[in-house]
């Protein structure tokens, strides 16, 4: 194998693939300085994927990125973006943080591109936030917020009228973390049938902390976020501080402990050696 790879890679491959968790990265939050989102994702996925070496990296913070993608003694190599929009993190950070080709046409939803680096063939995957369990994901949030499952129970009709907010990143340059919520709410709508679905967030309008207080008494907010960083949690749970105090907030999404099995029916639907 060609280029500047380590000599003492990180990780040992015991399988031909690596799969690895590319997180934002940021300080705050809850655990954040005890396990990391990516690091808690990685050891429930290890058990899932035994046909995987699954680790984690960040675009910003340690472990770099880049570094972990190096590390790697697999030729192949399968990178999922745990990010909850196809923005600008996803289309420009995240190939430049893996060292690959700066001219690198902006990828669209559906066009992930198999990518070569120093003789490392490297498969971008979509985002978090765009994969085809995402609705299930955040209706069963929404529905254990709601009514929390016991041991035994059955599971209790859903809903479906109770007024929910969905909370995500917004950006006043880019508007991909806006289409990607929008789309997610109309998914929501259309595959579930909920009546009372709708949009805030912390950068752009309508902001979270102008809607928060105007919220019903028994609204759900949702926070559409990979981690309980710096946004998920710090910043959520400033704002909530303002809002009804019968208001319900949900699990961050992707903190969701039903994530990982979600990731492992979605990545073994794939035939993983197919797509490189």
């Amino acid at each position: 194998m060609s280029g500047t790879r380590s000599p003492s890679p990180l990780v040992q491959a015991t399988s031909d693939l690596a799969l690895v968790l590319a997180a934002h990265g940021d300080l705050g939050g809850k655990g954040a300085d005890n396990t990391p989102g990516h690091v808690r994702l990685k050891n429930a996925l290890v058990p899932l994927l035994p046909e995987l070496d699954v680790v984690s990296g960040v675009m910003k913070g340690t472990p770099p990125l880049r570094e972990v993608v190096e590390s790697l003694p697999h030729d192949r190599v399968v990178v999922l973006p745990l990010l909850l929009s196809n923005g600008y993190f996803c289309k420009t950070v995240l190939p430049r943080k893996l060292g690959l080709d700066p001219d690198l046409k902006q990828q669209k939803e559906g066009e992930w591109q198999n990518l070569n680096r120093d003789g490392q063939y490297i498969k971008l995957f979509p985002p978090l936030g765009v994969l085809p369990f995402l609705p299930d994901l955040v209706s069963e949030s929404i529905q254990i917020a709601i009514t929390p499952a016991k041991t035994g129970d059955r599971p209790a009709k859903p809903e479906l009228e109770r007024q929910v907010l969905l909370v995500a990143h917004g950006s006043t340059n880019n508007s991909e973390s806006r289409l990607c919520t929008l789309q997610l709410k109309r998914k929501l709508e259309q595959r579930f049938g909920y009546t009372q679905l709708s949009c805030a967030f912390l950068s752009e309008a309508p902001y979270f902390e102008r809607v928060a207080p105007t919220l019903g008494e028994n609204a759900i907010v949702v926070p559409l976020f990979a981690s309980n960083g710096l946004h998920g949690y710090d910043d959520i749970a400033s704002v909530m501080q303002s809002a009804p105090k019968h208001c319900k907030l949900s699990s961050v999404i992707g903190c969701e402990h039903k994530v990982a099995m979600h990731l492992r029916q979605y990545l073994s639907s794939l035939s993983l050696t197919s797509v490189f």
